[in-house]
């Protein structure tokens, strides 16, 4: 793995950063391979993987020194998901940061030891498994407020699974799955390999965002290993989704520009009526709107990175507000982009439909916006106790 001098004041550093991996992207993810690599609802480029996270070293930037990684804060990670998000990367990047988050927060040291290293040097990708596909009304709710239904029993001194989990980030593909289940102790955190010891079945799912790869696992009597205690979910899921979300926010602001890139470079080229449709007051404002929209985003993301720098670690008022705020950006930035583009921008042609059903996927992919909007509220103190 090629060696990364850990960032000091940032800005130059990230910068460098963010600059090496568009480069990589424009080479290696344009739109042709984008739309190529949709065609493939159970795998992803291994070679652009391979050259990120190996090459580049991306997942081992979470990752602690003592377990193989390069010891960055999340806020290193910020321009690495822009570019990502401006891109419509597809690979396993957003998954498998969750997943090294959500081992780390565990505090197992055996597991954080046996995965980590693989994790930082890319040998394997992981998946967090947390969504249910159906919704039991005795099931227990974890800390991200989805239903645990999928059952972790303990027969001659060996865990097992069973249960169904659906819209598993790249979860056809990945090597390792941490899993939420519930036990009789309560709902802890479980790694499965899918690979070995049989007992998972993986099925891609179609999605409105056929750029990310998602899955529904089905899990029957599935050999497992115990991460963190066995009732200690709810604290380490709430620290890997604080920081999923502050990425997921780089991610989608990302998409964003790109998207208000496609529609300025349009309105300056199209002409009619012998001049730009750009100089169009309805034009200008609707440009205008989607600027707004991404600047304002901008810079509340930029407030959660300087939280990060300052403190160490996301705050969740700063992330839960980045994260609402680049989402909303996303949605009006892909929408204007198709509105700007007219009647071409709703062909399935148009590269402004592909961020246009990124938008519409973020609306959910780490959960409502509206669960999102009520634990704002209450960091904030928005919110009466009545």
């Amino acid at each position: 793995m090629t060696t990364i001098t850990p960032f000091t004041t940032a800005t130059d550093e990230r910068a460098e950063l963010s600059a090496a991996v568009r480069r990589l992207l424009a080479i290696r993810h344009d739109e042709r391979a984008v739309r190529n690599w949709m065609e493939f609802p159970d795998d992803y480029d291994r070679g652009l993987w391979s050259e990120l996270a190996t090459g580049m070293g991306v997942t081992a930037m979470l990752i602690s020194e003592e377990h193989g990684g390069a010891g960055f804060s999340a806020a290193d990670l910020a321009p690495v998901f822009e570019e990502a998000g401006r891109a419509l990367y597809g690979g396993p990047l957003l998954s498998t940061v969750l997943a090294t988050a959500l081992l780390q927060a565990s505090g197992d040291e055996s597991a954080c030891t046996r995965y980590l290293p693989a994790i930082a040097d890319g040998t394997i990708t992981a998946a967090v498994a947390l969504r249910e596909e159906e919704k039991s009304p005795s099931a227990e709710r974890s800390s991200a407020h989805d239903p645990i239904a999928t059952r972790a029993e303990l027969r001659d001194g060996n865990w097992f699974l069973t249960g169904t989990k659906t819209n598993v980030i790249d979860g056809y593909t990945a090597e390792l799955a941490i899993v939420t289940a519930r036990s009789d102790a309560g709902t802890g955190l479980y790694a499965v390999v899918p690979a070995q010891g049989g007992g998972v079945q993986r099925n891609p799912l179609a999605t409105m965002d056929l750029t990310r790869k998602q899955a529904r696992l089905a899990f029957v009597d599935t050999p497992a290993v115990p991460v963190g205690p066995a009732s200690g979910a709810s604290t380490a899921l709430a620290t890997a989704l604080n920081l999923g979300a502050f990425v997921f926010a780089a991610e989608c602001l990302g998409t964003a520009r790109s998207a208000l890139s496609q529609a300025v470079d349009y309105a300056c080229s199209r002409r009619q009526f012998g001049r730009p449709i750009g100089s169009f007051q309805a034009v200008k404002h609707r440009l205008a709107d989607m600027w707004f929209a991404l600047e304002t985003a901008a810079v509340v993301l930029d407030e959660a990175v300087q939280g990060i720098d300052r403190d160490g670690e996301p705050a969740p008022l700063d992330t839960e507000h980045a994260l609402l705020a680049c989402v909303e950006a996303l949605s009006v930035c892909a929408q204007g982009n198709i509105s700007v583009h007219g009647g071409i921008g709703f062909t399935w042609e148009h590269p402004a439909h592909l961020a246009y059903r990124r938008a519409r996927s973020a609306q959910t992919l780490l959960g409502p916006l509206q669960r999102h909007r009520d634990r704002l509220s209450d960091l904030a103190g928005l919110r009466g106790s009545g």
